[in-house]
């Protein structure tokens, strides 16, 4: 075998060995560092910090530990976009601070910064107690904040309180609730709710802040934020005991531009698509409503001019409950990064109360077609304003309704007569009738010479109802969202004219109670079909028969203030039809 290779080998292995004695003399090893402790015992706001500070010494601020030491905080940036956007948890402080003002009681959750509850001090439930407007049973919520690569989730962001329960007596003006949260890459999120303790409304603002290496390099990734979402992911609670009435009544709103959207609860039912919708364009609020309150949030007119966003509806078919979301484009805030802010409105609707926002947001109360909505707003406004000098609404109703059958009284006049001449000529039609019973052309004419000669038109019974028509849909629309009726009494066992009339409750949990107005309303009613004259025969008469027995099972669990009116207008018809046909003798004219 060849030698060279043999001598090759030890003279490497001579100069390695060499290598390592001769680096070893030069630069001797150094004593190992000590690492900094990473655990819960070792962080600054323990009992050991709060010892260093109280001997002099200044205690380093607060610093949350990652869960997994692979991502805690680098400095040079080596962290995903994910891992970066992760919010930090945090240790202490209250998880729910509740806010007091004369108006409500609410419930600011921690984790997620969402509305927990809220309670309407004004307003009672049935039961009695202050009325809760927020259903129970809900886990986060839907704020986000939207990049232009991603979106940062802050459904169940853990945020730390600036203080406790907060209370504001009448005359303390605004005060602010902070909540600060921070992300693994150095993020700062502040939610900030500012109250009034004269308005039921909340503005809420939502800013994202961070300055520094790490968040250079984020968001260099994330791209800048484009968008702040504001979500409502609760729905609206029950609050009538007549659950199965007041179904029909929930609803989501979405004002955009003049245009306004409505999805009905009832169909989450059948298909959650049913109630979805996006639209984009210059938005105005969304929300959810009952009879007589609502869930919204509105854009604030401070940000000038038209918003340019994105307003969502949906829901939980599960939980059977609608959401509202509204993205309103990021503004650059004063230290900050990006912010948006919106005005939380929950509370009863009133046009008083709805109309300081300047969005239209009164549009959206439930008070019938657009044709119908102008009467509806007199109908409010003129029973307010009798309320000043009549302090019942119970006699407010009964006053309103003697006022407008007197405004109607020549109408009903015209029509009665007109129905009692068409009653008188009954026999010559049906004489006409035999005549030309195989030629409908001779019969029609016929028929038409005869109400010439007779002077009669038969429409004329028709027009003044149809005239009539708009203003009574006004009043039962304005009666039936009249939340200035909620708590209010009449007298004996009328006790609150928002809900039935309820003399006896069901036993047993029947789910029948003793109402007594809807009885009286269908006798009156009957009454007046008597006093009316009818041209239809035994049909005219068997559906005249009827139709109180109908109108009963109608009105049975409706508002008792509704039915009032509806009672007092069936009294005075029958009343009107009894003197009109006394006075009125054969042939149209009038007694003297």
């Amino acid at each position: 075998m060849d030698r060279r290779p043999i001598i090759g080998f030890v003279l490497i292995f001579v100069i390695i060995i060499g290598y390592y004695f001769v680096m070893g003399q030069i630069y001797p090893p150094q004593p190992p560092q000590q690492k900094p402790a990473t655990t819960e015992s070792a962080r600054p706001d323990d009992a050991t910090a709060s010892a260093a500070t109280g001997a002099g010494l200044e205690a380093a601020a607060p610093t949350p530990v990652a869960a997994d030491p692979a991502e805690a905080l680098d400095p040079a940036g080596f962290m995903t976009m994910e891992q970066a956007l992760a919010p930090l948890p945090v240790a202490g402080g209250p998880s729910v601070v509740t806010v007091t003002t004369p108006l409500y009681r609410a419930r600011i959750e921690t984790r997620g910064g969402v509305v927990g509850g809220w309670e309407l001090l004004e307003h009672k439930s049935w039961r009695g107690e202050p009325l809760q407007m927020v259903p129970q049973g809900f886990d986060g919520g839907a704020d986000k904040i939207v990049f232009r690569a991603t979106e940062m989730d802050l459904a169940t962001f853990p945020y730390t309180a600036d203080q406790g329960d907060l209370t504001l007596a009448p005359g303390d003006g605004k005060r602010t609730l902070t909540l600060r949260g921070s992300t693994r890459g150095g993020l700062e999120v502040r939610k900030i709710f500012t109250f009034d303790s004269a308005s039921h409304g909340v503005t809420v603002d939502l800013e994202l802040g961070g300055d520094g290496v790490a968040v250079a390099n984020l968001m260099a990734q994330t791209g800048n934020a484009d968008a702040v979402r504001f979500g409502w992911n609760r729905g609206i609670a029950q609050v009538s005991r007549h659950e199965k009435q007041e179904r029909a009544m929930l609803r989501a709103f979405a004002g955009i531009g003049e245009d306004l959207h409505l999805r009905k609860r009832e169909d989450l039912k059948k298909d959650v698509a049913k109630v979805e919708g996006q639209w984009r364009g210059s938005i105005r609020y969304a929300g959810l409503q009952d009879r007589y309150f609502m869930i919204a949030g509105i854009v604030p007119l401070e940000q000038g001019g038209p918003v340019e966003g994105t307003v969502r509806l949906g829901g939980n078919k599960d939980q059977l409950a609608q959401s509202w979301a509204l993205d309103l484009p990021a503004r650059r805030t004063t230290g900050g990064i990006a912010g948006a802010r919106l005005e939380l409105y929950v509370g009863p609707q009133q046009a008083d109360l709805l109309n300081v926002y300047g969005q239209g947001l009164e549009n959206a109360m439930d008070l019938g077609w657009k044709w119908v909505r102008p009467l509806s707003k007199l109908v409010l406004w003129g029973m307010d304003l009798l309320y000043k000098v009549i302090p019942n609404y119970g006699l407010v109703i009964i006053f309103f309704s003697i006022v407008t059958k007197l405004m109607f009284y020549p109408l009903t006049q015209t029509s009665t007569k007109s129905m009692k001449k068409m009653q008188e000529l009954q026999p010559k039609l049906k004489a006409l009738q035999e005549k030309y019973k195989n030629d409908k052309e001779k019969l029609s004419a016929a028929t038409m010479k005869l109400y010439q000669e007779e002077k009669v038109n038969p429409l004329s019974g028709c027009w003044p109802l149809l005239v009539q028509s708009p203003v009574f849909i006004a009043l039962y629309q304005a009666l039936s969202h009249m939340v200035s009726l909620r708590g209010q009494p009449f007298f004996g066992w009328m006790r609150d004219l928002s809900q039935p009339d309820t003399l006896l409750m069901a036993p047993f949990g029947l789910p029948v109670d003793l109402n007594v107005l809807p009885f009286l309303m269908g006798i009156a009613m009957y009454f007046q079909t008597k006093f009316t004259p009818t041209t239809g025969g035994g049909q005219m008469a068997m559906l005249n028969t009827l139709m109180p027995v109908m109108m009963v099972f109608i009105f049975y669990n409706m508002p008792s203030g509704l039915v009032l009116y509806w009672f007092v207008q069936n009294v005075l018809q029958a009343y009107q039809s009894w003197r009109i046909m006394k006075t009125t003798v054969p042939g149209g004219a009038v007694k003297a």
